[in-house]
């Protein structure tokens, strides 16, 4: 089994309002994206356990569909969740399930430490697909933050 991505990030906000952001709905909304796609259906509900999903949809049209359950709950702290992508979009089968863990760490008054986890990805080409994704939505998420 192969050592979980790992993406540590320090950002420009208090522990809670980064908590905030990674579970509540409408904030997510806000940073779930880039490269010029969009959400325009999802279920991303982080602040309880349950099933959530997002269909995302690219710059040329195709939509694609990621899903899981969330798991862990511990506000201000800590949230769990399982993945896994849709093959052949919306409709299609789930596939390979993954897990991810996002844990906040207090740092002072006005900032955090983010330490994504996303653990079972295979395949280098999953690994670096995955890492950029996740390094530009944690780059839109420390843009928001600062502007907040």
């Amino acid at each position: 089994m192969s050592a979980p991505l790992t993406l540590e990030r320090i950002l420009p906000a208090p522990a809670e309002r980064v908590f905030e952001m990674i579970s509540q709905p409408r904030q997510m909304a806000r940073w779930w994206t880039h490269g010029g796609m969009s959400v325009p259906e999802n279920g991303m509900n982080f602040e309880r356990i349950g099933p959530w999903h997002a269909v995302i949809q690219m710059p040329d049209g195709l939509r694609r569909m990621v899903s899981g359950r969330v798991t862990h709950v511990s506000p201000p702290r800590h949230l769990a969740y399982s993945w896994a992508w849709h093959e052949g979009g919306p409709a299609g089968p789930r596939g390979a399930q993954t897990r991810v863990e996002m844990t906040v760490t207090p740092i002072s008054a006005d900032a955090a430490s983010l330490s994504l986890r996303h653990h079972d990805l295979t395949g280098s080409d999953t690994r670096e697909d995955h890492l950029s994704g996740w390094r530009a939505l944690v780059d839109r998420l420390e843009l928001g933050l600062a502007k907040a």
